[in-house]
């Protein structure tokens, strides 16, 4: 399957599966990168200067949105994809990012994105997937650059680490090139659409919005800065779950109604499950999380609907007040948990906190008019995204709330929080 996706040559292939059971010690090229993205994206100071990064583009994008005279409209989707995929690359790449300098990545990466099926399965993919895989060789041909021109040199500690290990397996820079496809589906693929699907949640809910907005009145900082006249308003991005319970909540919501991935094992040793299921060594074991997600035994008889307070400690039912861990199961679970868990929770839920804290935000048909809120259906057949996509637009319209035009706002880490 990865020499499809990321047309790595058979040198690179066997570099990737040799030794991959560890008999002869753990060394191993995915083993070791998969070790890379776990200290890296671990809470510490390489994660924090990647949210700060990726947060100061957002609030440039804010400030955009905010300066602009009259109320926006909008393709809600396409709009958080491009400022989500300048925002996030940015913070893996520093400023040689290949997304900032050559925006037509963008459209590359997500037409990639969308013909992996036809990658993997058709015999001549430069005829049957022409799009992706013409995208492909944009994407790779642009990461040839940077490396090249020592880009990584100026990039997070992620993009430093990857490439020293792929040079000491002796890859070359094109061959590391190809790999950096699987680094940028990772930051992508997920974070997006779930930042889509809770502003949706959010805006569509004026109850939950109203209790939200109140919740962030108190959970932000607000000084009145006498030399400009103006109010600064602060997201506190260390405390964003503690402070803001309700958000919180809402965003792990949105994960466990919206995620469609499976978990996959190998059964090592004949075992016996709940003493009716034999499985064999050598079987692999799917998992689907929309199945776990769905199961009233686990998450109450509401299973099926969106509740956006069902992860407030207060409002859990006494039977379900210790749900076992494993069966929220939108970051996957044991060795294949998202080492990007950290670093998407803050980017989405502090971008969610500004945006809901900033702006108005209405549904509007194509001529304009205001229409109440539908959520759109779901795309299937995305065998990377954990979270759909939706299926066709969502046009809104959006604008500055009322007295908070002359606001100034930040993203404030421990040290602004502390002066």
């Amino acid at each position: 399957m990865l020499p499809r996706l990321f047309d790595l040559d058979k040198k690179t292939m066997k570099l990737a599966s040799t030794n991959i059971e560890h008999p002869g010690g753990s060394w191993n090229l995915v083993v070791e990168t998969n070790r890379i993205f776990h200290r890296c994206l671990s809470p510490g100071p390489s994660l924090e200067k990647m949210e700060r990064i990726a947060l100061s583009r957002l609030l440039c994008y804010f400030e955009e949105l905010g300066s602009r005279t009259d109320a926006t409209t909008l393709d809600l989707f396409a709009w958080l994809r491009s400022v989500m995929t300048v925002a996030s690359t940015e913070a893996i790449y520093g400023p040689e990012n290949p997304f900032s300098k050559r925006p037509e990545l963008e459209q590359a990466f997500w037409d990639w994105e969308h013909d992996l099926t036809r990658l993997l399965l058709v015999s001549a993919p430069s005829l049957f997937a022409r799009k992706g895989y013409l995208a492909r060789s944009k994407f790779i041909n642009a990461m040839i650059d940077y490396l090249e021109w020592r880009g990584h040199e100026y990039a997070s500690d992620l993009t430093k680490a990857r490439y020293k290990v792929g040079i000491a397996y002796g890859l070359s820079v094109p061959e590391i090139a190809r790999f950096e496809i699987g680094s940028i589906m990772g930051v992508l693929v997920n974070s997006t659409p779930t930042l889509f699907w809770l502003l949706l949640h959010i805006y569509s809910d004026p109850q939950l919005l109203a209790d939200i907005r109140v919740e962030l009145s108190l959970g932000t900082t607000k000084i009145f800065k006498a030399a400009s006249g103006r109010m600064q308003c602060t997201v506190d991005v260390p405390n964003l779950r503690q402070r803001l319970p309700l958000l919180a909540s809402t965003y792990q919501e949105t994960l466990r109604f919206h995620t469609h991935n499976s978990s996959s094992r190998i059964v090592t040793q004949d075992t016996v499950l709940m003493k009716r299921y034999r499985l064999k060594t050598g079987s692999v074991i799917l998992m689907p999380g929309a199945t776990i997600h769905a199961l009233p035994s686990v998450w109450g008889e509401d299973a099926h609907q969106f509740k956006p307070r069902r992860f407030l400690k207060s409002t859990q039912d006494a039977d379900r007040a210790k749900i076992h861990p494993g069966a929220f199961r939108s970051f996957g679970g044991g060795v294949s948990l998202c080492p990007g868990r950290h670093f998407a929770t803050t980017e989405i839920c502090a971008a969610t906190a500004m945006f809901v804290s900033r702006f108005e935000m209405v549904a509007v048909d194509p001529k304009g008019v205001v229409v109440d809120w539908q959520i759109p259906a779901m795309e299937g057949g995305r065998i990377t995204s954990s979270i759909p996509l939706p299926k066709g637009d969502v046009e809104v319209r959006v604008s500055v709330r009322k007295d908070m035009r002359d606001w100034e706002w930040e993203f404030g880490f421990k040290e602004e929080l502390a002066a």
